[in-house]
């Protein structure tokens, strides 16, 4: 019969794991993302086109290189969108 010392133990170790385990799936998880007037339009163009290089998205939406990059990088850390291709291919698109 198991002591009171080593079922805390494995208690333990068990809670242990299972924090970790939360842990990873709670970065896993997509941020809230609270969209500004700029990323709808950028989602919709993305919507009608269905994939778009960078320069058509400076184009389109009438922003700077750096000022599409800003719009863009918070739909890709939630995973609205996604890049497909090279640094200089790459074309971008609404994940599915």
């Amino acid at each position: 019969m198991p002591n009171t010392i080593d079922c805390a133990a494995g208690l333990h170790q068990t809670l242990e794991r299972t924090w970790l385990r939360v842990q990873t799936f709670s970065r896993q998880t997509p941020e809230k993302v609270v969209l500004r007037p700029r990323q709808e339009q950028l989602l919709k163009l993305l919507s009608d086109h269905g994939s778009m290089a960078p320069a058509e998205l400076w184009e389109a939406l009438g922003v700077s290189r750096q000022g599409a990059m800003d719009l863009l990088r918070p739909l890709l850390k939630a995973g609205m969108i996604e890049k497909n291709g090279g640094k200089k291919t790459g074309r971008y698109s609404l994940k599915e």
